[in-house]
C-alpha cells in the first residue's frame, strides 16, 4: 500500500466504499462524485500509478471487469451505453495517482454531453502533420507484441492419426 493513497486505503478497507465488484486483483466501487448514477471506478488492489506502470495482464483484467460491470449496468439500471475513461499522468489531469478506470453508465438525455465538449476541443491538423505523426507512432514493436499473443492454430491431424484416435476410443 502506498502511503496516503486514497485508493490503496479503499482497497485495504481502511476507508469505506460502496463496493460492487471484488476479486483477488481488483476492486470496483461507486464514485462518490459521480457523473451519472452508477458511475464506478475499477482499480488494481496493489498500488500502481498509471497506464505507463500497470502490467499488461492487470490492464487486461481491469478491462474485462469493466466490461462485466457495463453489462450489469445495462441489466440492473437500464444503461443504454457506457463511457470508459482513464487519465494517466499530471498532464492528463489524473487527480488520484493510482490507476483507475471510470465506468460511466449513460442514458439518452442524461445531460452529460461528452460529444459537445469533444467537438469544442478539436484542433485542425494538416494532412502532412498527420502523416508525420503516423510515421512516428507506427511501430513494429506493437505488431510483435500482438503476434506473440496470438494462439497457434491446432495442428490438423492426419487420416492415420484420426483412425488411431477413433480406434482407441472404441476400445475404452
Amino acid at each position: 500500500m502506498e502511503q496516503k493513497c486514497i485508493f490503496c486505503a479503499i482497497a485495504s478497507r481502511q476507508i469505506p466504499a460502496n463496493v460492487i465488484y471484488e476479486d483477488e486483483k481488483v476492486l470496483g466501487f461507486l464514485d462518490i462524485n459521480p457523473l451519472t448514477e452508477g458511475h464506478t471506478l475499477v482499480i488494481p488492489k496493489h498500488h500502481v500509478e498509471n497506464v505507463f506502470d500497470i502490467s499488461e495482464e492487470d490492464l487486461k483484467h481491469i478491462s474485462a471487469v469493466a466490461q462485466r460491470i457495463a453489462d450489469k449496468m445495462r441489466e440492473a439500471i437500464n444503461a443504454e451505453g457506457v463511457d470508459l475513461f482513464q487519465a494517466s499522468g499530471q498532464a492528463a489531469d489524473q487527480q488520484v495517482p493510482h490507476f483507475h478506470l471510470h465506468v460511466i453508465p449513460r442514458k439518452t438525455g442524461d445531460q452529460l454531453s461528452l460529444h459537445e465538449w469533444w467537438v469544442s476541443q478539436i484542433k485542425k491538423v494538416e494532412p502532412e502533420k498527420l502523416n508525420e505523426l503516423a510515421r512516428k507512432l507506427a511501430t513494429e514493436e506493437i505488431k510483435e507484441v500482438i503476434k506473440s499473443e496470438e494462439k497457434p492454430k491446432p495442428k490438423e491431424r492426419s487420416k492415420e492419426d484420426v483412425y488411431w484416435i477413433k480406434r482407441a476410443t472404441q476400445l475404452t
